[in-house]
């Protein structure tokens, strides 16, 4: 009997053509397209790197419409599964889900209808699609292709590394080794390197469109009045509706407090609010023109509003790749929109300290990722240039940044020349000043193992069984965070702080050594959340 996977070389690019106009009603590929869809067609092992807007989706959606047998797509996001899974029967495409959102009514159904042949298209979360009884009704059903979506979850390089990624491959084996197509939107060289390596058997086929975005003005500033700079950059985009992205819950409330005294519409959108009122403040957001939605980065995934005018940060993000996701969700309907980040001097003197290299490739993955971000901040050239390279692409000057359009670009790129020499040095120094007190304190202090937190008084109530892995996932966060400052964990936070953010993420007045050590225990609660 030949393998599920074997009718792929059966089809052709003028079969997928013909399915991509009668099932998605597309007259044609958009650029980038019709390649990847050829190679993965041919069977091959393929690698897709491609911008926010360009078509990801499509290409494991169209081989599952061409009926060339069962596609398993692993995706990390319930919400984009359910918006995919909306969108597919609009198109008569049969497909289902399993993740731990779902009942059992629910997980019953998509069981039958993969093992009867009626779901083309199976999305699953990594965790879902590890378990034993689903990896035997997918082996005793087949499986054509394996799409792995966000495939930079993968990669400890990754601006959003989840374990779960890491036993990828070996489900893989276990399925019977089908085709695997990964995709991602964000993925830099060394980052595609680490996903090549760990997720594929053999080299893969690797597809990398430009991320440049002509219609795209980039923008940056030292902030020095956090609402009157957000607010006269509002004000500048003509009542267009956009995007604020803040690095906690507390700063969302109070700045969304602030623009609304400025007769701005503007909505909170972060995991601590209630689903109802996130899914009004979302609805608000599609359906009203000029909503400023003031948000931590539990909103955007998935989230597709083709007429953002503006996305702005008033706090640094971790990673390029995470501003590049988070900026790439205006103007996807080509029309100019503009970005503005905020940033502290204080900050990125922290990121730009050189330190020597940690043993931890996770540990050291963060360093860079945040070193890459800082230096961004100061870049004395085109800021999507310089944007480009960290990518590894070469381009020219986009005439449109704040660095190269306007009598005054010359004057802001000597300062933002002079501000990282000087923000270097002053990393330079700390970074030697640490060393030095290192070196002359008492003997290497030895980092105590992860052990179980400590368990609360009884009347605090028992833990759920979600909420005790959070605790472990917290607890590993914690000795990371020992690890790189060279004390004990529980100098980092205490075990009362743990429990404490299991039930509400939000960093106040908590046992935790300071505000970046609580941004950092709190994105552990809210991702693991905003994954299931």
């Amino acid at each position: 009997m030949p393998k599920p996977f074997s009718r792929l070389a059966a089809a052709s690019l003028e079969d997928a053509r013909r399915t991509l106009r009668e099932t998605f009603g597309f007259e044609d590929f958009l650029p980038g397209q019709a390649e990847i869809v050829e190679a993965v067609l041919s069977g091959r092992a393929v690698l897709a790197v491609m911008p926010t807007g360009s078509g990801k989706s499509l290409l494991y959606q169209l081989p599952a419409a061409m009926r060339i047998g069962l596609v398993v797509v692993v995706s990390p996001l319930i919400s984009l599964m359910r918006d995919q899974l909306r969108s597919l029967a609009s198109a008569g495409l049969s497909a289902a889900a399993l993740h731990s959102a779902e009942d059992d009514a629910d997980y019953l159904q998509a069981c039958a209808g993969v093992a009867c042949g009626r779901v083309k298209l199976l999305y699953a979360a990594p965790e879902r699609l590890a378990q034993e009884g689903t990896l035997q009704l997918l082996v005793q059903r087949g499986v054509a292709l394996l799409a792995v979506d966000e495939a930079h979850c993968v990669s400890a390089w990754g601006h959003d590394f989840r374990p779960e990624y890491g036993r990828l491959r070996e489900i893989a084996a276990r399925l019977g080794d089908p085709p695997i197509l990964a995709v991602t939107a964000s993925a830099g060289p060394r980052t595609r390197e680490d996903i090549a390596q760990k997720l594929f058997q053999q080299a893969p086929q690797v597809f990398v469109r430009s991320f440049a975005r002509a219609n795209l003005a980039l923008g940056f500033a030292e902030r020095h009045d956090e609402v009157g700079q957000l607010a006269r950059f509002i004000a500048a985009q003509g009542g267009g509706s956009g995007v604020v992205y803040c690095g906690s819950r507390a700063k969302v409330d109070r700045l969304t407090q602030d623009l609304r005294r400025l007769r701005f519409d503007a909505l909170p959108y972060h995991a601590g609010l209630d689903s109802e009122r996130r899914a009004l403040h979302q609805d608000a957001f599609f359906a009203r023109p000029s909503v400023v939605m003031v948000a931590t980065i539990a909103f955007g995934m998935g989230v597709d509003k083709r007429d953002l005018r503006f996305v702005a940060h008033v706090d640094v993000p971790d990673s390029i790749e995470g501003y590049y996701q988070e900026i790439g969700r205006a103007g996807r309907d080509g029309k100019e929109a503009r970005t503005l980040l905020l940033f502290e001097r204080r900050e990125l003197v922290s990121r730009l300290a050189r330190g020597g290299e940690n043993d931890d490739p996770g540990i050291e993955a963060e360093r860079r990722r945040r070193q890459a971000m800082a230096r961004l901040c100061v870049a004395p050239r085109c800021r999507m240039q310089a944007l480009l390279a960290e990518f590894g692409e070469a381009s020219e000057a986009c005439g449109n940044c704040d660095h190269c359009g306007g009598l005054f670009a010359p004057a802001r790129r000597l300062q933002a020349y002079a501000l990282g020499l000087q923000l270097r040095a002053r990393g330079c120094a700390r970074a030697l000043f640490e060393r030095a007190a290192t070196a002359a304190s008492e003997p290497e202090l030895e980092i105590e193992p992860i052990e179980p937190v400590r368990p609360l008084p009884k009347d605090a109530g028992p833990l759920t069984v979600e909420e005790e892995r959070l605790l472990g996932l917290l607890a590993s966060e914690r000795r990371r965070l020992a690890l790189l400052r060279r004390l004990p964990p529980r100098k980092i936070a205490s075990d009362e702080a743990l429990h404490a953010l299991i039930r509400d993420p939000q960093p106040v007045e908590r046992e935790l050594i300071d505000a970046e050590a609580a941004k950092a225990l709190s994105r552990v609660v809210t991702e693991t959340r905003r994954a299931r």
